[in-house]
């Protein structure tokens, strides 16, 4: 059949089927039968018919796209809320446009205003840098929703994990294996609410038991990815040994395995030499080789949350800013012993 510049009403009245039909069929929305989307998609591929989705949204006012700004994608923990928010959301029409960041707040701020200018219907802000936030919120207006992350100016709604309580709780664990000499290391405080509510959570737990708080024991890095734990660790081991703690938390689970790489690559045993702990519970993590102690933020809950509200805001089904805070919990397998000597 020859192409031509079809409407989705002359499309639907050739099928006998309704508008809204043709539409959920394409958009893979629920509502429509496995034969009736079968037989749409394969008609609409054989005249050639593709809908102008930004040309839609502008006659309508409103978009089904998303804008998903990720800090790395290469984190997994990044990849698997990526994974999972796209899934719920393309379940119910929506189309997720992925970007990375980088953690360059520059570069956040350019995703921010390409998500205005090609009319999005909203964005979901998944990254560890606050800068860009911090100077462009105040300019947005479609639709944000945050995850994982809160800014000292944002007050819009948000899905997070209670990142002081999994500081607290990881510290609580060591403490009740009988460590007293604990250490933490991260990436940089500034860029991460994430990594300093853990680290207050830290040092909260510390007061609350009267252990002594010691800044040598502790290390902020340039980011959170695989290779800066291996520095990290590179840089830990060449301490005197007086000088080093007998259990470590790391700000997230990427560290911590690259942490376990060099000791494992020089002979350091865990836990029996050192306990770590770490945070988000990254498939990785669960590795028989690794079997690293974390604290979950639960990745599927938290996309699941985030995808709904996301819809909610679009539809303006909620208008008044919501927060959900999650509830960590502590995942212990083998990287956490009790205190040598004890």
């Amino acid at each position: 059949m020859k192409e031509h510049s079809y409407t989705i009403a002359e499309v639907a009245k050739m099928l006998g089927v309704s508008p809204s039909t043709v539409s959920r069929a394409m958009n893979n929305s629920p509502g429509v039968s496995k034969a009736v989307r079968e037989k749409i998609l394969d008609f609409v591929d054989e005249i050639g018919y593709h809908p102008n989705t930004i040309a839609q949204s502008l006659s309508r006012g409103t978009s089904n796209m998303v804008a998903l700004i990720l800090g790395d994608i290469r984190n997994p923990f990044y990849s698997d809320l990526a994974f999972y928010i796209q899934r719920h959301l393309t379940e119910q029409g929506y189309i997720v446009t992925t970007f990375n960041s980088e953690y360059d707040p520059d570069k956040e701020a350019q995703y921010m205003r390409i998500a205005q200018q090609y009319s999005y219907g909203g964005i979901i802000l998944v990254t560890v840098n606050s800068e860009a936030a911090d100077k462009y919120l105040t300019n947005m207006d479609i639709p944000l929703l945050m995850v994982n992350r809160i800014t000292s100016n944002y007050d819009g709604s948000l899905v997070v994990t209670d990142n002081f309580q999994a500081g607290y709780i990881a510290t609580r664990h060591l403490i009740n294996l009988g460590h007293k000499e604990i250490g933490f290391i991260s990436g940089h405080h500034q860029s991460s609410t994430a990594s300093y509510d853990r680290y207050r959570g830290f040092r909260q737990a510390l007061s609350n038991y009267h252990l002594e708080y010691r800044e040598e024991y502790c290390s902020y890095n340039k980011d959170w990815r695989l290779e800066t734990g291996y520095q990290a660790a590179e840089e830990y081991f060449a301490k005197d040994a007086d000088s080093r703690p007998t259990a470590l938390l790391l700000a997230n689970d990427l560290l911590a395995i690259g942490f376990m790489d060099y000791c494992g690559s020089h002979g350091i045993k865990i836990p029996d030499e050192l306990s770590i702990i770490s945070f988000d519970n990254i498939e990785y993590a669960n590795l028989s080789q690794i079997q690293l102690t974390t604290v979950s933020q639960h990745v599927e809950l938290m996309s699941e949350e985030a995808a709904r509200l996301m819809v909610s805001l679009m539809t303006k089904s909620q208008v008044e800013p919501k927060r959900i805070i999650l509830e960590p919990t502590l995942v212990i397998r083998k990287t956490t012993g009790p205190c040598p000597g004890m």
